[in-house]
């Protein structure tokens, strides 16, 4: 039997085991959901393959499939055992014209993550099924592309949805590590794909990584300090508005 990439990690945590026994189910879901030939390749990525998770981390599968039609068919999964698994199981997906094309093809995944952002993570990603993609065979939008994208979700998505409690407060750091890593890209830099390697490459102490990690290690629900970190946030997109302004 072909090994896992799981199989070489050294103590591991209950909640990695217990992900990884709800991938190996979702990976059979998704097998016996999906026509073969339509499956190019079934990726597993985030806090999982990172070994940062936390008790409300979930499991990011990524189905890639010949054609569009058959994302359906995984957004059937994601409704159906949405609440099955613990930590939660995510079966998303892109065909593989959305890949090459960098445009989604419906509103099957409204939250995904763009594809562009995809492809150029895949090397840090884990290919669990199927044979591993070339990034250089999709469509790639330009680092400037990506922070002004990140942006305009914080400001007309994430930061709304949150005001309106509707996105909480560990989602919205989440999506800060996706913000400092498309910032470090647009600056030149090669960031680690990790929240801790990520904070330890930003040398000043006063950047938002650090707050956003170590609220992402220590949550808190003192709704003063979730204020002011949401304030902090805002001044740091202004921050980043005005350095776009000025490449």
């Amino acid at each position: 039997m072909k090994s896992s990439f799981w199989d070489e990690w050294k103590n591991i945590s209950e909640i990695e085991r217990s992900a990884i026994k709800a991938l190996k189910v979702g990976k059979k879901l998704i097998l016996q959901s999906l026509p073969k030939k339509e499956i190019v390749a079934i990726y597993v990525k985030g806090s999982f393959i990172r070994r940062e998770m936390n008790e409300k981390s979930d499991v990011d599968m990524v189905t890639i499939v010949c054609h569009s039609a058959f994302l359906k068919n995984l957004k059937r999964l994601d409704k159906k055992y949405a609440t099955f698994f613990k930590p939660t199981l995510q079966f998303r997906g892109y065909s593989l014209q959305e890949l090459k094309t960098g445009k989604r093809t419906g509103t099957v995944f409204k939250m995904s993550p763009s594809t562009s952002r995809f492809v150029k993570h895949l090397p840090h990603y884990k290919c669990i099924y199927g044979k591993p993609l070339k990034p250089t065979n999709f469509f790639m939008r330009s680092n400037e592309h990506d922070l002004r994208w990140m942006i305009q979700g914080f400001n007309d998505l994430f930061l709304p949805r949150y005001k309106e409690k509707k996105f909480g407060f560990s989602e919205v750091i989440k999506q800060v590590f996706w913000l400092v890593e498309n910032e470090e890209r647009f600056k030149g830099h090669n960031p680690p794909h990790s929240w801790k390697g990520l904070a330890k490459s930003i040398k000043d102490k006063n950047h938002i990584v650090h707050d956003a990690f170590r609220f992402r290690v220590h949550p808190t629900q003192d709704k003063r300090k979730k204020a002011t970190f949401i304030r902090k946030l805002q001044a740091h997109l202004n921050s980043l508005e005005r350095l776009l302004k000025r490449s």
